[in-house]
């Protein structure tokens, strides 16, 4: 593939690997939801999507265009299903992986809360996710005016700031160890004495 895919495209091409079909109001709450744990322990969004209030929760007026591109560069295909919900417009619209690979930029702490993300929401009643999770974040209740963006800062660093680590420095440091790259304490320690007292002999 020529020009790499943009970070709203990413996200997009990466939620649609998850199943065979994906109803559109879950694609963009799941998008959302990623965007504001992002935030919270990593303080910057995954996407550059920008999120708007809307009756059945959060909308975001760039997803259809992003679905087009990668329509258009064979990376999925959309159809509407013959069942209809009530949980938002776009209920009956379903978005299909083509199967075609990409590469995906994302970070490892990015990685890991797609991971919880998709865990946590992929199955999860439409209705019960929409509810008691998406409509109860921060940016959500701020806005009272339907149609106006959200204001997603409210979430930035939230997260990190109440378990006081950083997610990525987490993350790194476990994989390091998992590969047999890391020092105990007790190295350290002896690395250090033996230094001091170099120093002062």
């Amino acid at each position: 593939m020529g020009q790499p895919l943009s970070r709203n495209a990413q996200l997009i091409k990466f939620l649609a690997q998850l199943g065979p079909g994906i109803p559109r109001t879950r694609l963009v709450k799941m998008a959302y939801m990623a965007d504001i744990i992002a935030r919270r322990y990593l303080g910057h969004p995954i996407s550059e999507f920008e999120y708007q209030k809307d009756k059945f929760g959060p909308y975001c007026p760039e997803i259809p265009a992003v679905i087009r591109e990668l329509e258009g560069l064979g990376l999925v295909w959309s159809k509407n299903s013959p069942a209809t919900t009530p949980e938002g417009r776009d209920a009956s619209k379903v978005l299909f992986d083509s199967g075609q690979r990409v590469v995906f930029d994302f970070s490892l702490g990015e990685n890991e809360i797609l991971a919880y993300v998709v865990e946590n929401y992929r199955a999860m009643d439409l209705t019960e996710f929409v509810r008691d999770v998406v409509k109860q974040t921060k940016p959500f209740k701020a806005q009272r005016e339907f149609h106006a963006p959200l204001p997603m800062e409210l979430e930035d660093n939230a997260g990190r700031a109440l378990v006081g680590f950083d997610l990525e420095a987490i993350i790194r440091a476990e994989r390091q160890a998992e590969a047999g790259d890391f020092r105990t304490a007790r190295d350290f320690f002896d690395s250090l004495r033996a230094r001091l007292t170099a120093r002062h002999a």
